[in-house]
């Protein structure tokens, strides 16, 4: 709880090299401006107030797009990989990981050897090993 009200006081958010200016609503990553769409921002808000933590797409789309629903639906997906491409530039540590199946993780910690793509690389990380949707339901902003 102390946490949360912390996050709602803060006007500018860090994880690692990326800051996210909730005032001015700008984003950076090092010195390099980041120009996002708002739904892009409101996105990446909503992960660097959960760093390292598994977010499903389920979640995403209940608290980003405030549906009341989970429809079969691509649309975060998209959303993400534009996120992504627009965090992550191409000479820097990805800091968006998909967790294939289950959703995303946003982390300033960089992996050894780059993005894992099979299980059980993933389950070496500490911040994406054995997190099922089961283990979100007690989860709290």
């Amino acid at each position: 709880m102390v946490r949360q009200q912390a996050l709602l006081n803060e006007t500018v958010l860090r994880v690692g090299s990326l800051e996210l200016d909730l005032m001015d609503r700008t984003a950076k990553r090092d010195d390099r401006k980041i120009d996002l769409r708002p739904r892009e921002f409101q996105l990446l808000k909503y992960m660097m107030q959960r760093s390292d933590k598994l977010l499903t797409r389920e979640i995403l789309l209940k608290e980003v797009w405030n549906y009341k629903f989970v429809p079969e639906t691509n649309l975060v997906d998209v959303h993400m990989g534009r996120v992504r491409r627009k965090v992550d530039g191409s000479n820097e540590a990805p800091m968006i990981r998909n967790v294939r199946g289950v959703g995303f993780v946003l982390c300033a910690a960089p992996l050894p050897g780059g993005s894992p793509s099979n299980p059980v690389e993933r389950s070496a990380n500490p911040s994406v090993a054995d997190n099922s949707p089961r283990l979100l339901d007690g989860i709290s902003p």
